[in-house]
């Protein structure tokens, strides 16, 4: 099975079926910022995020000036006539759609109202997954699971999903929660393990230890607009002690966060973070005899750039998995 791993497509979608098909992909994982705008999304954006589309365009500066300096309803009228949210409304609408499977989860830049719509299952695009905390997929000889929005410890986080608005998107702990029962109950441990996270763990320990808990071998992330592809596994950068500590400080910092903002739901809260830093106590030989857990030798995260800058490509079959990575 061969996988093409993308990430922040921003409404460019031209280039899912392109990348696709350069690396003869049978399915796509899609690391978020996927595009998740309708027509109506102009108006539902805040300032803010409007003006970042106008920023992040290709319009030539002079007219991003021109468009930024404009009150509102024109700079919605401008943001519509440039199309800068995207083409997923031709997905929407049947007139396009993905020429393999994608299976995606959102990022942090999305339109919460169209996410909602897909996870819920009011719409639905031919050929498009959603992954989120209540459905992974067994793809051929893989289990792929995982979560979308960005990681916002305290308050937003004790918000019920889908949680966000104004054009952004943040993930919540009844998410975390409920992700990790499902990796659980419908995974088979024989399976290469892809967990998706629109989040990098390298910046987020609290998303590593999600990854720990879920037994993922893989962990496939975007968001960090990195200049390449960046492969990593805790056995490659720390010490065992010090990758152990990471997780325990992670789970504690955003714990913490929480806690203080969950007031009358604190129980509830304390019973989630116990429940989801319940790691796995598997373990795997590291060399001379010597033991160390499963996912601090085996686990190996994969982020990846903005999709015009790079991708990745992984193939699986029921002994292995080979991954390359690739500029454009």
């Amino acid at each position: 099975m061969r996988f093409l791993l993308i990430s922040d497509t921003h409404g460019n979608l031209g280039v899912i079926g392109e990348l696709a098909a350069r690396a003869q992909a049978d399915a796509v994982i899609h690391a978020g910022d996927f595009g998740f705008f309708d027509d109506g999304s102009y108006e539902r954006l805040s300032d803010r995020e409007l003006r970042l589309h106008v920023a992040h365009s290709g319009l030539q500066q002079t007219e991003k000036a021109r468009i930024l300096n404009l009150p509102r309803n024109d700079l919605i009228d401008a943001a519509r006539n440039h199309r800068l949210l995207g083409g997923f409304q031709s997905y929407l609408d049947g007139a396009e759609w993905p020429p393999v499977p994608v299976y995606a989860v959102w990022g942090n830049h999305e339109d919460r109202d169209v996410v909602e719509r897909l996870f819920l299952g009011d719409t639905t695009v031919r050929n498009l997954n959603i992954l989120h905390h209540r459905q992974g997929y067994r793809i051929g000889p893989a289990f792929v699971f995982g979560l979308g929005g960005n990681l916002l410890p305290g308050s937003r986080m004790m918000q019920r999903p889908i949680a966000g608005g104004g054009g952004k998107i943040w993930s919540t702990l009844s998410q975390y929660s409920d992700l990790v029962e499902s990796a659980e109950k419908d995974a088979d441990r024989s399976e290469t393990r892809i967990f998706v996270s629109h989040v990098s763990p390298g910046r987020e320990p609290f998303v590593e230890l999600v990854g720990a808990r879920t037994r993922a071998d893989f962990t496939v992330s975007g968001h960090m607009g990195a200049p390449t592809c960046m492969i990593w596994n805790p056995f490659s950068v720390s010490s065992v002690e010090e990758a152990e500590k990471r997780l325990r400080d992670g789970l504690e910092a955003v714990r913490k966060s929480c806690l203080d903002a969950a007031k009358p739901d604190a129980s509830w809260a304390d019973q989630v973070f116990a429940f989801v830093g319940r790691i796995p106590k598997d373990t795997i030989e590291i060399g001379r005899g010597v033991k160390a857990p499963r996912w601090y030798r085996q686990m190996t995260h994969v982020n990846l750039p903005d999709a015009h800058v790079g991708y990745a490509v992984m193939d699986v079959d029921e002994e292995s998995a080979k991954l390359q990575t690739f500029l454009r």
